[in-house]
This record gives structure tokens, sequence and C-alpha cells, in this order.
């Protein structure tokens, strides 16, 4: 202990000693109190002030036992020192984890802030989708549906005339671990898969082999923009109702083969080129704020993907189950993110002449994929902007990508 801190404490020792001479607090001495406590001084000096305050208030009200003094002196040194860390015990936890069963972001936990440090930006990346990616394709598939509007990444004279409101200042990040060999390893066998002999596929974590299944798990990439991603495919047919009750037969039939996820996510079902599909399309809940979608390198909703093909083949894809922990960050404000849409460079190298004016007509807070590499990656906050426009009778979508998290916050 320095000398100014051992000078501290001796002054606390003779108000003290003066105090259980006299009486009780006054009236009003436990908010004196408590407001002291939250002056970012040195504990001793916070203390000190409140026991002033004390003594200055006990001689001016009649004598109470020493013993109250006592136990109200000590409860609010015991407060100050331990509640607001002048003595720590071991080291803090810095991130807030979410076991593999509760993945469904902010609602249910405290994080820290920004105690990730410095995080990748997300982006939007052209090229395939996490959905066209998930699933082989054959001669007569296409990669988008008839009538779609077609991605466009290049320049635009953009204009803003939408509404954007964001009722949230700050947001988690989650953080999860590449899946290793182990991990893969782990998750086939809890399928009743092993391993298939003679994989020697470098770009996969793992190629196995079930009871009339195969399964195949990819590791994180950034084309296509996602996570480690798994693909389970049977020829065992599975027939799917029409309509919303397709749903409830994806769900039984998911939990039947142990892979129902368990985060939050907005279920649809449609049926694109003839195939049935069900798409768990993924969230994350923001406090303040509530569901988020999470969106794919083309600013796209995405999460498991059930499909039952026409010649009966039924494949499911979705990300593989990793633990993720938890980080808060400040965002930017809505001004801040229609400024930054408005002067964002192009994300793709494709481009219309003229040089199009697009009108952006939306904006919403979305999750995004930032891929930082072999051994992490995250989900981040953004806003999504977008707006159509007509070329020679095609219609073409322009999506724009902000990054949410405080640029403060984002590595260079």
């Amino acid at each position: 202990m320095s000398d100014d801190e051992e000078r501290e404490l001796q002054a606390l020792q003779r108000q003290l000693d003066d105090a259980f001479q006299t009486t009780r607090p006054h009236r009003g001495f436990e908010d004196r109190l408590w407001a002291d406590l939250q002056v970012k001084r040195p504990w001793w000096q916070r203390v000190r002030g409140s026991v002033a305050g004390l003594v200055g208030g006990v001689r001016r009200v009649p004598a109470a036992p020493a013993a109250t003094v006592a136990v109200v002196l000590v409860l609010a040194i015991g407060i100050g020192i331990f509640s607001l860390g002048g003595f720590r015990g071991g080291g803090g936890a810095s991130t807030a984890s979410l076991g593999m069963h509760d993945q469904n972001g902010g609602a249910h936990y405290a994080a820290p802030e920004a105690s990730f440090g410095r995080l990748p930006a997300p982006a939007l990346v052209p090229g395939p989708s996490a959905a066209d990616m998930a699933l082989p394709k054959t001669a007569t598939t296409p990669s988008r549906p008839t009538g779609a509007a077609i991605p466009y990444f290049g320049p635009a004279n953009l204009v803003w005339t939408g509404r954007l409101n964001v009722p949230v200042n700050i947001a988690p990040v989650f953080r999860y671990q590449e899946p290793s060999t182990d991990d893969a390893n782990k998750f086939a066998a809890s399928l009743g898969a092993s391993p298939q002999p003679g994989q020697t596929d470098q770009s996969l974590l793992g190629s196995y082999i079930g009871p009339g299944f195969m399964l195949t798990i990819s590791y994180s990439s950034r084309v296509p923009s996602r996570e480690a991603f798994y693909f389970y495919s049977t020829d065992a047919p599975l027939s799917l109702s029409s309509g919303p009750a397709a749903m409830g037969d994806a769900k039984v039939y998911l939990s039947t083969h142990k892979l129902l996820p368990t985060w939050s996510a907005t279920v649809v079902a449609d049926q694109p080129n003839g195939a049935a599909r069900v798409r768990y399309l993924r969230q994350f809940s923001v406090p303040g704020n509530g569901p988020v979608a999470l969106v794919d390198g083309l600013g796209q909703p995405y999460g498991l993907e059930l499909d039952v093909r026409s010649g009966g083949q039924t494949q499911v894809a979705g990300p593989l189950p990793v633990e993720l922990t938890a980080s808060t960050y400040r965002i930017i404000s809505a001004d801040q993110a229609v400024r930054s849409a408005l002067t964002s460079p192009p994300s793709g190298t494709d481009s219309i002449t003229p040089v199009p004016t697009v009108r952006l007509t939306s904006a919403e807070l979305v999750y995004a994929l930032a891929w930082a590499g072999e051994d992490h990656s995250f989900y981040e906050p953004a806003f999504l902007f977008s707006g159509t426009f007509t070329n020679n009778g095609a219609t073409y979508v322009k999506r724009v990508l902000v990054p949410a998290v405080d640029p403060s916050q984002l590595a260079s």
C-alpha cells in the first residue's frame, strides 16, 4: 500500500472512532452513501466521503447505541469495497457463454461490453448464397427462381427514400471457435454415423456414412459466406404436405433424426422448381429490438433447409452446432447508417451502363457472418439496405450492408 493510501486509511479510522462515540446516521445518509459509491474515485476515498457525511450528521441527532452505528458502517464499507471492485478475487469473466441448447441471442444473459476487442467488418460477398451451395444442383434446377430479382453489386447512384428506426444503441456480438475434426466426429456420432473410409477431401471437416444416409461437414468459408455446415442426404422416402402443414411434417422429421435446430427461427415452406422445401431462417434476439434475421453474403435470410426432391431424395443442410460466446457493442445511429450506405463502395465488379440510379426504399437490422480466419468467426449486427430497379426489361435488386458496430470498434 502506498503512503497516500496509508494516510487515507488512517484518516478514515479516526472518523470511525469519532462516529462510534456519538449516534446514529442522519436522515438521507443511505442515499448519500450510495451516491458516493458510484463516483469513480479510489474506493477508500469513496468510503471516506460517505463516512464524513455520517460523522457530520450523527452529531446533530440524539445518541444511539454504538453497536447500531458499527453495523451500518461495516455494511457500508463492505458494500463499497466488494460491489465496486476495490478488492477482486480472481479474474472476472470477459464473455457470456451460450450453450448448445441456448442459441437465440441476447434475451437470456448479461454480456460484458466490447470484450472481443476490435472486430472484422461483415460484408456482402457476391457469388453463391448459402442456400445455393447447400444442396447439389441438377441441370434442370436454376440457381434462382423464375421471376426473382437479380442481385446487383456494382456501382450505382444511391438515393435513400425509406425510413429507418433504431430503438437500441447496443447489440450483442457472438463469437464461435471454428469446429475441429473431433467436433465434426462427435456430431456425426450423435446421428449414428461413422467416418467414411478413404476420405481424403481436405476441404471438408469430415465425410460420414450412417444407416441409410450420408453426411458431409464443411469448414466455415468466406465464399460462400457461411459458418461450418453439414449436409445430410438420404434416399429414404419422405412425403411433405402442401402449404403450412409441411412445416409440421418437417419438424417431426428433423426431430426424429436429431437435426431440429435449437436456435430461434422463422419457418417457411414453399415449392421451388417442383421440390418441396421447408426452411428454418435463423434469428438472433436483440434486447429492446426483438428477433433479427441472419443473412448470407447475398443479403438473403438463411439457416437450415430441408428439401424433398421429386425423385424421392431428401436432403438437409444447416449450420453445425457450435457454442457461442457473447459480448455487447455500441452500434451506430440510423442517420449514421444511412450516410454510410449512400457512400459505400460497390461490393462487386459487375456493372451496368449507364450507371443506374437506385432508390433504397427499405432498411433493417440484421446479423451477418464476419469471417475472421481459421480460428474463430463472429455473428455481428449490420444494417441491410435494399431497393429495386429495372434495366432492359429485367428487375434487379441492389443491397448495401453497413456494419452496425461503431467504427471505433472495427478493425481497420
